[in-house]
């Protein structure tokens, strides 16, 4: 039977996890949490406390970790105990720097490490809506295809290593500020006194409409943020990475600063696993 490895099985690890496992392929999981190792032995995955040895015995393995201090260790762990030749995803939002550091670590031990950012939110990883930007060698991304296409709704190729990593950034710079829009557009809605849901199917069929509005207005409208589909600890790391390479590129863009800033106001003064939808919260106490 074909199996995989997950390692970080928070939102979006376990939503992997679950897809693949609806796909009669096996799963094995690590995470220091027990919480969701449960969720995965509920799922009917095997779990473990770490990355460990017994990742050699997958086809593939996934990490979807939330730090970059997670992802320098893990990439020690696997250039120890993986096989020459096993391929593995990286799929989260980290500093090139901190991506070609965990590819040069594995390719000492001949591990081909794929930077295969993805595009969605959790309820999107939950339904397989994602979209993964694959960059890498083409002949470990063509091994990887069969699952990856049992988790994610398309993969984009995007070349060499690293590519995948800037069309995330690109990605979540428009996530950003399309939530944020979200948010100031209801606050606007309620400040005309109109009905919450009547602006909602107003805008979901017409030209203001957006993936993200449709998707985080009702979290907002609801002012339920838990479970997350994206907290606000991942989001608020994400767009400070975000702003660590328009910077290094010289670029000044004003609307995502500004967004940034409503995003740093909602970090510090809302409980970090609030849903990113949270970021409404910063608007009602303005108002």
């Amino acid at each position: 039977m074909r199996k995989v490895g997950i390692v970080g099985l928070g939102i979006m690890g376990s939503a992997y996890a679950k897809n693949l496992l609806d796909a009669d392929v096996a799963v094995e999981g690590g995470d220091p949490s027990e919480s969701a190792r449960c969720r995965l032995e509920d799922m009917g995955g095997a779990a473990h406390g770490a990355a460990g040895r017994w990742l050699a015995d997958c086809e593939l393995v996934i990490l979807a970790l939330l730090s970059p201090a997670a992802l320098r260790e893990v990439a020690g762990i696997l250039s120890k105990v993986l096989r020459p030749g096993q391929v593995v995803l990286e799929t989260g939002t980290f500093s090139l720097a901190d991506k070609f550091g965990a590819r040069d670590t594995l390719a000492k031990a001949n591990v081909h490490l794929l930077d295969c950012p993805v595009s969605g939110t959790g309820a999107q990883a939950a339904a397989g809506d994602l979209v993964m930007m694959a960059s890498g060698a083409s002949d470990a991304i063509e091994r990887a295809k069969p699952y990856m296409a049992l988790f994610t709704k398309k993969v984009i190729e995007a070349g060499e290593f690293g590519s995948g990593s800037r069309l995330k950034y690109v990605a979540n710079h428009a996530v950003a500020i399309h939530n944020t829009v979200a948010a100031e557009t209801l606050a606007y809605a309620d400040a005309l006194g109109l009905d919450r849901q009547l602006v909602y199917d107003m805008l979901t069929s017409g030209a203001g409409q957006s993936k993200m509005s449709d998707l985080r207005m009702p979290l907002m409208m609801s002012g339920k943020y838990e479970p997350p589909t994206a907290s606000l600890k991942m989001f608020a790391k994400d767009i400070s990475v975000i702003a660590e390479n328009i910077s290094g590129l010289g670029l000044t863009l004003p609307l995502f600063n500004s967004c940034a800033g409503l995003y740093e106001m909602a970090s510090t003064s809302l409980p970090e696993n609030h849903d990113a939808a949270a970021v409404f919260e910063v608007y009602r106490a303005k108002s």
